[in-house]
């Protein structure tokens, strides 16, 4: 018998612009990932290589900005935070190489989210915007390690990423010059998504989402062994009446406590149906039932 799978709770959201008091940025606002730490949302976008820094109550504060380094071609897929070296790490997707592969990168920003210093991931891809969509911070037996999520299954891109049931996690330890590849985790093959857009880390719970499934899995990770727990449980983001998605471009997502987390959706589509719009370019918070 197959188990209905239960929607995520609404709490509360708002356009990112509509949050900033003073002079909003011009231009979109492609969130592409967010993390929560003492009460403020630090969100990164893939149009820009700032990071906004916004108030966890969801409405215009002055603390609310941009900050960091000023708006350049390239942004960020991902956003998490070491706090042992008081360190944000900022992941850009892919950068074209001398052999003409695309190789992800780490940029590391301080506390007051000023530009610190930046190292390659030991990992490639054959297409430039089939990468990694989400990265989070492990510490382990004293060492640092981050892990990062593939957006298409097993690592592909075309038609062999979409096929689901291949999800995979890469982790990497930090070195002197590049963050080390260590080892794979393969999600579940019951995780039946189509692509992978974001990851969130809590001790040992572990959220990510599909952008195209419009879905969160939760799973428990056993830290020992690199491993799954179990299968995990799936929850759907809110749909309309009908049926349709609402939430057709999650890109970020962050534990905000035991039952509770924070989103951002991407840029709509031009191929996405008018009503996305109204979620695109936002922040949400999310109930997660039981």
């Amino acid at each position: 018998m197959k188990i209905p799978i239960s929607p995520l709770h609404l709490l509360g959201e708002r356009k990112i612009r509509d949050l900033f008091p003073d002079n909003p940025p011009a231009g979109p606002l492609e969130a592409s990932g967010v993390l929560a730490r003492n009460g403020k949302f630090f969100v990164v976008f893939d149009n820009r290589t700032d990071v906004a820094r916004l108030s966890d109550h969801l409405s215009p504060d002055q603390m609310n900005g941009l900050f960091g380094m000023a708006r350049g071609r390239e942004g960020f897929e991902g956003i998490t935070y070491n706090p042992y070296a008081g360190k944000f790490y900022l992941l850009i997707e892919s950068r074209k190489t001398k052999g003409g592969q695309y190789q992800p990168e780490i940029f590391e920003y301080d506390e007051s989210l000023a530009y610190f210093a930046h190292r390659p991931i030991d990992f490639t891809f054959a297409s430039e915007n089939k990468g990694f969509e989400a990265v989070a911070y492990i510490r382990r037996q004293k060492r640092d390690y981050v892990v990062a999520l593939c957006e298409g299954n097993r690592c592909q891109g075309g038609k062999a990423g979409k096929k689901p049931g291949g999800g995979r996690v890469q982790v990497f330890e930090l070195k002197e010059r590049l963050w080390s590849h260590v080892g794979t985790i393969k999600l579940p093959k019951s995780v039946k998504f189509t692509d992978y857009s974001a990851m969130a880390i809590d001790a040992d719970r572990v959220a990510v989402v599909s952008q195209e499934n419009a879905m969160l899995w939760i799973g428990v990770f056993e830290e020992r062994q690199w491993d799954w727990r179990d299968q995990g449980s799936t929850y759907m983001f809110p749909r309309r009446e009908d049926g349709e998605i609402l939430y057709g471009n999650v890109e970020g997502v962050s534990w905000i406590s035991q039952n509770r987390i924070v989103a951002v959706s991407d840029r709509m589509k031009d191929s996405q149906a008018a009503h996305i719009a109204d979620k695109d370019q936002s922040i949400h918070i999310f109930e997660i039932p039981g």
